[in-house]
């Protein structure tokens, strides 16, 4: 109970406008026992050059710059270095709103077996005007709920979109993450590796969901889901398949819907031909 230690974690890279941003939002927060990990993985200074003032007035910041990119890695060493009871993470171009670490910090001190809490996140633009959701953004509930975590990931299954949260949106305890963040069953993730550690998570336990827009998802050409593509749909059908181990997709109609679903957003793609042609082999023995 009371106020643990909440690490907010930063891997940050090449954006120091939008991270100053990010920090100034996390400094605004109400919630009052908040420390700041930021592992800078830019390949110039500007980043650097930006926080001299913060790092000078605020000891709640702690930076490290890495020599050399490392990539997935360095949100392993953010995750590493973080000494609070409670992880959020926040990626550099998005936004806190203000009350977002007390609002959810309250279900993990008032209820049992929670191990994700995450809410609906407004999407804005470079200069922060709000924009509409779109589809994986969409609010899930017009109420806040609590259930089981496997109803939530399954959502997120059958539908073939991250409907949880980028990792701006969720937070979660230390210790409910027992493998590598992106790492699911034994598998590093990295197109979706927000969405393996969501699975892990809520494998686990409870989820709670707020329909109050407590972040912000910040959307812009430079966005490296805009410059993936395609691509980010590859890693969806092995995370499937791996998710039925931990009781997702737990009967034949929901691991049918998923497929299906996976299926339909490829269908008219030649790079994804063996993933349909093992969709077919998979529904096969389904029937």
């Amino acid at each position: 109970m009371g106020n643990p230690l909440v690490s907010v974690v930063i891997p940050a890279y090449n954006r120091p406008d939008t991270l100053k941003i990010a920090i100034d939002s996390v400094l605004e927060q109400t919630y009052p026992n908040i420390e700041i990990i930021i592992c800078d993985d830019s390949t110039d200074d500007r980043v650097q050059e930006m926080l001299g003032p913060y790092l000078g007035s605020n000891p709640k910041i702690k930076y490290y710059k890495n020599e050399k990119n490392l990539f997935l890695k360095n949100w392993h060493k953010c995750y590493d270095l973080a000494s609070g009871e409670y992880i959020n993470y926040l990626m550099d171009d998005d936004v806190f709103q203000k009350e977002k670490i007390a609002k959810m910090i309250y279900f993990f001190n008032e209820f049992e077996n929670i191990t994700l809490v995450t809410s609906y996140r407004q999407t804005i633009d470079e200069s922060g005007q709000f924009l509409p959701p779109i589809g994986a953004t969409a609010r899930l509930y017009d109420e806040t709920r609590i259930f089981d975590g496997k109803v939530l990931g399954n959502l997120a299954l059958i539908r073939c979109q991250n409907v949880i949260g980028e990792p701006t949106t969720v937070l979660f305890r230390k210790k409910d993450l027992t493998e590598l963040y992106g790492v699911y069953k034994g598998k590093q993730y990295s197109l979706i590796n927000d969405l393996a550690a969501w699975l892990s998570l809520l494998s686990k336990g409870k989820a709670v969901y707020i329909p109050e827009a407590l972040s912000y998802f910040r959307r812009h050409p430079n966005q490296n889901n805009n410059t993936l593509g395609l691509k980010t749909f590859s890693e969806w059908l092995d995370i499937m398949i791996a998710s039925r181990g931990d009781g997702f997709l737990d009967t034949n109609h929901l691991f049918k819907t998923a497929l299906h679903s996976y299926r339909e957003r490829v269908k008219n793609y030649h790079e994804f031909v063996e993933d349909i042609k093992q969709i077919e082999m998979i529904l096969t023995t389904l029937d």
